[in-house]
């Protein structure tokens, strides 16, 4: 939809119709005051240098990229901040006068909502994040970062023990281990960052090792409220949708983008209003 502003902001990928994004960053603007548009682009990795172009010339100044771009993307930067680096995958790109800029905010935007939407005490604290792929690889570097004392458990232990080796020699704050899902038993924060529960109603772990005492951030956000978030529900355990967590990591760009950051609440009831549209 054109708008008559400026063009400022898109997301590229493919599928993208799905994406979030352009509800929750045109909410962010909104609550900024800043006048323009962000619109979503589809975008193969056959043709996302011409698409970037195309946006620079546009005069975007944000780029959100979700998959299957997050790796491919990268050759086409002209720098990459260490992070994303580490992570080899960038969900963010910024177009300054040094040209494209590739960032990973995902991490960030996990501990975020553990801190701002589950109260959770990072520093010190034990927390299991299930799983050993891309968003599990970003969560675990960026809770060790502020401290946390971070347990990976994932099925197949060489994927967790590459992980893990990895973001050890970083030699950050917190420390990193493998475990296994009895780990949860003694955590303060369980983070699930694989897929398992999306659209459906399977488990990552056994119900059975929840408890009162945890914070519970389930990565999925298809259904909003998942089995895991559920039964932590039932456990009287604190829940986070990944709606929060999705929010959160688009704050961080709008902060790389523009160096503010926007209210969450806003752009929170953007994207539900944009799911409830899409459920009619």
């Amino acid at each position: 939809m054109t708008t008559g502003a400026p063009l400022i902001g898109a997301v590229i990928g493919s599928p993208v119709m799905h994406s979030l994004s352009p509800a929750i960053h045109a909410a962010a603007f909104a609550s900024s005051g800043r006048h323009g548009e962000y619109i979503a682009v589809d975008c193969t990795p056959d043709n996302v240098a011409s698409v970037l172009s195309d946006l620079v010339a546009r005069g975007v100044i944000g780029i959100s990229v979700t998959m299957p771009l997050k790796e491919e993307v990268i050759a086409h930067l002209d720098e990459v901040s260490p992070d994303a680096r580490f992570l080899n995958a960038v969900n963010c790109i910024a177009v300054s006068s040094s040209g494209l800029i590739g960032h990973n905010t995902d991490g960030e935007g996990c501990c975020d909502a553990l801190t701002e939407q589950g109260h959770a005490a990072l520093a010190g604290a034990m927390v299991v994040v299930l799983g050993a792929g891309g968003t599990a690889r970003s969560v675990a570097l960026s809770l060790v970062r502020r401290g946390a004392d971070v347990v990976v458990v994932n099925r197949t232990t060489e994927r967790a023990a590459e992980l893990v080796a990895a973001v050890a020699a970083l030699g950050a704050r917190g420390t990193i281990r493998m475990g296994t899902e009895t780990d949860v038993t003694r955590a303060t924060c369980l983070v699930n960052a694989t897929s398992v529960g999306m659209n459906s109603s399977d488990m990552p772990i056994d119900a059975l090792h929840l408890h009162s005492g945890l914070v519970v951030l389930d990565a999925v956000y298809s259904p909003m409220e998942t089995a895991l978030l559920s039964a932590a529900r039932h456990a009287g355990a604190t829940v986070i949708d990944g709606l929060w967590m999705l929010i959160q990591q688009a704050r961080h760009q709008q902060m790389l983008w523009f160096g503010e950051n926007p209210a969450a609440e806003p752009m929170r009831e953007a994207a539900e209003q944009e799911l409830s549209r899409r459920r009619k």
